[in-house]
């Protein structure tokens, strides 16, 4: 591009704890300096009044923004309230003229559409049709909005990205095997199953076991039940942490475990496997597409506490097959560079600005 390119970006604000803030956190630092974006913040955390003037507040800024005719308008959304505020900026955008970027994060999404009317289903179907380009996280991700009536030729497949730290940690000869959970601290993410399962382990297997979870949400429910199991010297839960918290307990982990019920691509997942760990998670979103049950880690049902307990053993008691799969984990994430990441992304950009389609984006990334 011989011109700089002005994106309007729509979502979470940098500073909300989360994966697609996350991702947004992180495209930004890693685009080129010919793409200038203006990130505007379509809700924050805190009181209702708070997102709610955050919102309002985000529609009038987007109408300034729109008059100024950005070349693309790139709007991240997940499900429920997300999907709501989202769509209507998206009509906002189009009906500007604006060239729009659909960009789903939502783990839950499947959920969130088999409970809408017939009415709420037909316009947020014709919304997303009429987007540019609808970014997902992964293939099964594209064949459910095929399968809902967005056009497969608007529809282009970027999982997130990750930073690869440069020198990974040794981790034999540790005494312990300590294991990571990161992100919300709720029933739905399997927290509740993953005490549970720790109470499930053989005793030789539970004094090697140590696990650590970090994040936001029921913290005090997680650590009563770690109580009333018993639980207390074998597991420990912390509040959110910040990146370089997290990069220093990653670097001392030795497993991550996410045995979530729904998700599209987590980060956190993600991260984890740039730091050499093996997973233990379950099987939904797009989380089968990059850890292969076996090689790069384990998978199991959801909900399935003991499957998971039977996954814990195997992996705290295996020296040998831990330090394989954390080998594996690495390569299958290095793909996801946040330097190809930001490739993609630019490719996007350029197709959609320049012909209103991702036909050129093959094209765009060959001379990236």
């Amino acid at each position: 591009m011989s011109n700089a390119m002005r994106v309007l970006m729509l979502g979470p604000g940098l500073q909300v704890r989360g994966g697609v803030a996350a991702v947004e956190n992180t495209l930004i630092a890693s685009l080129p300096p010919e793409i200038q974006v203006t990130q505007l913040p379509t809700m924050v955390e805190g009181s209702k009044w708070r997102k709610l003037a955050t919102f309002v507040a985000a529609i009038v800024r987007t109408i300034a923004q729109l008059r100024r005719r950005p070349d693309v308008v790139h709007i991240h959304f997940a499900s429920r309230a997300s999907t709501v505020r989202k769509l209507l900026l998206a009509r906002m955008a189009l009906a500007s003229g604006a060239r729009l970027i659909m960009h789903h994060h939502g783990g839950g999404y499947r959920k969130y559409w088999a409970g809408l009317s017939a009415a709420a289903r037909a316009a947020t179907s014709q919304t997303l049709s009429r987007a540019h380009c609808l970014i997902v996280l992964g293939e099964s991700w594209r064949e459910f909005f095929v399968s809902v009536g967005v056009p497969r030729e608007r529809i282009v497949v970027v999982p997130n990205p990750v930073v690869l730290p440069a020198v990974l940690p040794k981790r034999l000869g540790r005494s312990h095997v300590r294991l990571v959970f990161l992100g919300l601290l709720a029933r739905n993410k399997g927290v509740f199953d993953l005490v549970d399962a720790l109470s499930r382990l053989r005793p030789e297997c539970l004094g090697r076991t140590r696990l650590v979870l970090a994040g936001n949400g029921d913290v005090k429910a997680v650590r009563a039940l770690a109580e009333r199991r018993g639980l207390e010297r074998f597991v420990e839960v912390r509040d959110w942490i910040s990146p370089a918290e997290r990069d220093r307990l990653l670097a001392s982990a030795d497993a991550f475990v996410l045995p979530s019920y729904a998700e599209g691509l987590p980060m956190a997942l993600l991260e984890s496997m740039a730091w050499g760990l093996p997973v233990i998670s379950t099987t939904v979103g797009s989380i089968p597409e990059h850890v292969s049950d076996g090689v790069q880690g384990l998978l199991v049902q959801p909900g399935d506490v003991s499957e998971l307990a039977g996954a814990i053993e195997r992996i705290v008691m295996d020296d040998a097959l831990r330090a394989r799969m954390g080998e594996l984990a690495r390569r299958a994430v290095e793909p996801l560079s946040i330097e190809v990441y930001a490739r993609k992304i630019v490719a996007i950009y350029d197709s959609v600005s320049r012909n209103g389609s991702i036909s050129l984006v093959g094209e765009a990334c060959s001379r990236s």
